[in-house]
């Protein structure tokens, strides 16, 4: 089993010869002519982590994501060598007893015995966190999982696991996975789903140990439109639209000519330059997505570019 999580961005270089700091999500491939090539162009460029739920893809037949995902790591020999985020008590199943049983699926799929990191896909308000601590914890102690987190809480409910772990001597939580990027998600995507672009959240993230593995975080692909001011009528704009964002849109699209990346890219290079530990999930659909991202892993961007980008103050950073 990995015992070390993946770097985060402040660790990797572009000489360091690691793996980018970014997880490959697998949510969009069901089926192996789809998914094969995307998986071979991330792993070429030297990615080895991957996102994988017990959910995904159950709109088109329970597990076939994982079970896809399985079939590729068997093919390629690298079953040992993956770094596997796994998710699982999604709503409405989002149950304490629930955990385990829908682990032991996953690894079922996936055909292996361990993750390196678990994450409760949703939260039950309704259950009180220590209950979910308590079985999160007792799978660490197994060896089943490295670590675990939460994906889509409240501040208030992640704070409040931490603080129980503590008191009670077990492993705390080591990541969070909520969405967070330059353009900001004025509506949930789905029911039930969470941001970390507050400031409140930003602060703590700062403060503490723990991971941020934020999903969506390249805007959902709001930066390969035409023109930013697509945002206002495309289906994007529902979750996505607002003023601010497409300003945002058209600065990123000014300093990804000045750096000589996508703006897609200059969208990620903003989550990892964040002042705290990031993993970005990343989505692509297709290799070349995936080496536009691949390219920009590596670029980090200055306070004064992340603020100019995000606020638009001042006079837009010079090389």
């Amino acid at each position: 089993m990995s015992s070390v999580p993946p770097p985060a961005s402040s660790d990797v270089s572009p000489d360091s010869g690691g793996a980018p700091p970014l997880l490959l999500g697998t949510s969009a491939f069901g089926q192996n002519e789809r998914a094969f090539p995307v998986y071979d162009a991330y792993w070429e460029g030297g990615g080895r982590a991957f996102d994988t739920a017990w959910l995904y893809g159950h709109a088109y037949g329970p597990g076939c994501c994982e079970r896809t995902f399985g079939a590729w790591a068997r093919s390629r020999g690298v079953e040992k060598d993956v770094w596997v985020l796994a998710k699982g008590a999604h709503t409405p199943e989002c149950l304490p007893d629930r955990v385990e049983a829908q682990l032991a699926e996953s690894f079922d799929r996936m055909g292996r015995d361990d993750a390196a990191l678990y994450m409760l896909h949703r939260d039950n308000p309704d259950v009180p966190v220590g209950e979910f601590v308590s079985v999160l914890a007792d799978l660490v102690a197994r060896g089943l999982i490295s670590g675990y987190g939460m994906s889509n809480w409240s501040l208030g409910r992640v704070r409040e696991a931490v603080a129980y772990a503590r008191e009670q001597g077990l492993p705390a939580p080591v990541g969070v996975s909520n969405q967070l990027s330059l353009i900001d998600m004025v509506q949930p995507i789905y029911p039930g789903t969470m941001g970390s672009h507050d400031p409140r959240w930003r602060a703590w993230l700062a403060e503490n140990p723990v991971t941020l593995y934020p999903w969506a975080s390249q805007g959902r692909g709001a930066h390969a439109l035409a023109d930013p001011a697509e945002l206002r009528t495309s289906p994007l704009a529902e979750c996505w639209y607002s003023e601010t964002n497409v300003e945002r849109l058209h600065r990123a699209r000014t300093l990804a000519e000045r750096k000589g990346v996508s703006s897609t890219g200059i969208a990620l290079a903003w989550t990892l330059s964040q002042p705290f530990r990031v993993v970005a999930l990343i989505g692509p659909r297709q290799p070349e997505e995936v080496r536009d991202s691949l390219a920009a892993a590596a670029l980090r961007l200055t306070e004064a570019e992340r603020d100019w980008l995000e606020n638009g103050a001042g006079e837009p950073p010079r090389d």
